[in-house]
């Protein structure tokens, strides 16, 4: 006998994060903009890098006085490098001014974040704004006013064009008077607007927290009274992805369903607070990273519950404001979270350092680095072609999680570095996937120059932003270098010292942010300091090594492996056996 019986999936968790803040509300808008002063604030993009934008403030602020008989004020700040603390300093300032109203120009890249989070920090102040953006930054913008001041009234600006008496006017004129409602109009019509030209809503199958799928009918037969049901075993799994996609809360590739039972056991090998916010804000949705957020992610990603520790280390490098994730998320930039795991836990947990370890074939390594980037996809709703404006990306989004070799190093390893010889160690840094350095097959020097050589590339953000270095010795090039004589510092030292542009190519850098004196050197480093590469050994025996050319904005973050009372964590054997 056979029939057909109803199976109802379990339910699962939503990846994305916590979220406890409360979105802005926009301030009230004024009814006549008459006697009124408005502050045309340039974020530096109209007078230093999209010159041919330029003329818009020169021409709207003609409109302001000539239509509404507005005074308008001009103020100049660059907000790219500024924290989010000091953004809300600034709002702060400019509230007590006078101002009355603000028109920010202009987002563009990786500059929109930090200017959208301004607007919201002036619009809580009680003071209406309006951002102009680019065709860049017109998407990040919408989907950042989504989650931290809905209805902001945002402008799509476009090039100047005309005679040199008229650039840029007709181009002014034909936003001027959307501009002007964004400051007057009622808000309730400002919040119909925005939701029609940025209709971002949550996934239809995600409510409470919980992720429900569709029952699926299953076959079952009934031999000798006993009952067998036939069910497809990838039926779910492949629901769930297909549901996942559409959401755009995957990174592309299949997962594993973060069912409760699951999360559970991932949160079995912390003990945190699975409510505790490793990241309390991640823009542009504004969520908070929790270890429960994380330990989803990691579910999903196919992590073993034994990795989590070490994806929390990451998660807590990650938080450092020093490597300024929010921005990294959604930055040009094709640049990943290279994620090294140093000492005892990386051999014990089986995360790779020897041959082939920056590539498939290692789940540890695999899932860990997949988890700390679907966290910060799903979390800050980084997403690529929409809120997060990477203009090619690279496959180091998906992850980029290795080992440092203890047994084969000549030097003294990272965490014995940082923490000391027992403690295991996580280090983060925001850089490009690796780059080749095929060993030129001469002296220590000559494959040091060599790398010197990569690592200036002319094509690296450090042509114009100082990083760190992720420089990667495999282990016979770092015995020959030891064997020679050098030790860890000479090699960074050395590498300070070589890796530099001529300055001929750096001076024509109008954006570098180096210290002016730098200017003064016939050849200008990459780096701050010797201090600034991050050496590692690893990798089998070869002709090779890697660079890892950083992003440039933020420094590295490490953070040792440690127990919630911050004792370092030195063994899981206990908790496997």
């Amino acid at each position: 006998m056979s029939m057909q019986v109803s199976i109802q999936p379990e339910s699962m968790v939503d990846p994305r994060g916590d979220f406890r803040r409360k979105p802005v509300s926009l301030a009230p808008r004024i009814a006549s903009l008459k006697g009124k002063t408005v502050l045309l604030f340039d974020n530096t993009q109209l007078t230093t890098q999209l010159t041919v934008f330029g003329p818009i403030f020169h021409w709207l602020s003609a409109y302001f006085q000539n239509e509404h008989g507005a005074i308008c004020s001009y103020d100049s700040r660059n907000l790219l490098k500024g924290s989010k603390e000091e953004l809300a300093r600034l709002a702060d300032e400019i509230s007590h001014t006078g101002i009355h109203a603000v028109v920010i120009a202009l987002c563009n890249a990786g500059i929109t974040q930090p200017t959208s989070l301004f607007a919201a920090e002036l619009e809580s102040h009680g003071i209406p704004c309006v951002q102009m953006c680019t065709d860049l930054g017109y998407p990040l913008a919408g989907v950042t006013a989504t989650n931290y001041v809905p209805g902001l009234p945002i402008v799509l600006a476009r090039p100047a064009t005309g005679e040199k008496e008229v650039f840029g006017k007709a181009e002014t004129d034909t936003i001027a008077p959307e501009i002007a409602a964004g400051l007057t109009a009622d808000t309730a019509k400002l919040l119909e607007v925005f939701r029609t030209r940025f209709p971002f809503g949550a996934p239809r199958f995600a409510e409470n927290g919980k992720i429900q799928l569709s029952s699926v009918l299953a076959s079952s037969t009934e031999i000798k009274g006993k009952t067998t049901v036939t069910v497809d075993p990838g039926q779910f799994a492949e629901d769930l992805y297909d549901e996942l996609c559409a959401a755009d809360m995957c990174d592309g590739l299949p997962v594993i369903p973060p069912t409760g039972k699951r999360v559970e056991a991932m949160l079995d090998f912390s003990d945190l607070d699975p409510d505790q916010a490793l990241v309390d804000e991640m823009p542009p949705s504004g969520a908070s990273i929790t270890v429960r957020s994380l330990a989803v992610n990691a579910v999903m990603a196919g992590c073993r519950p034994e990795y989590f520790p070490i994806v929390v280390a990451a998660m807590q490098a990650i938080a450092d404001p020093v490597y300024r994730i929010f921005q990294g998320a959604i930055t040009t930039h094709p640049a990943g979270n290279a994620i090294v795991v140093s000492g005892p836990l990386a051999d014990e947990l089986g995360i790779h350092s020897g041959p082939g370890c920056l590539g498939p074939g290692f789940r540890a390594n695999a899932t860990i680095g997949r988890a700390i980037n679907l966290t910060i996809m799903n979390g800050a709703r980084a997403i690529p072609g929409k809120s997060d404006l990477g203009v090619f990306g690279s496959p180091a989004e998906f992850t980029c999680c290795f080992a440092e070799s203890d047994k084969n190093n000549p030097w003294q390893p990272l965490h014995t570095d940082l923490y000391g010889p027992e403690i295991t160690s996580v280090t983060v840094n925001k850089c490009e996937a690796p780059h080749n350095v095929l060993d030129p097959r001469g002296g220590p020097e000559d494959l040091l120059r060599t790398i010197a050589a990569v690592a200036a590339t002319p094509g690296g953000n450090n042509l114009v932003y100082l990083g760190q270095l992720l420089v990667m010795l495999n282990v016979s090039q770092a015995a020959r270098i030891a064997k020679a004589g050098w030790s860890k510092r000479d090699v960074k030292e050395f590498l300070f010292e070589t890796a530099r542009h001529p300055v001929e190519l750096a001076s024509q850098q109008a954006r570098a942010t180096f210290p002016p004196y730098f200017l003064k050197l016939p050849q200008v480093p990459v780096m701050r300091s010797p201090d600034d590469v991050i050496l590692v050994v690893c990798g089998g025996k070869g002709g090779h090594a890697m660079v890892g050319v950083p992003w440039g904005f933020s420094k590295s973050a490490s953070r040792a492996v440690t127990l919630k009372d911050g004792s370092p964590l030195l063994t899981l054997k206990d908790r496997l056996n």
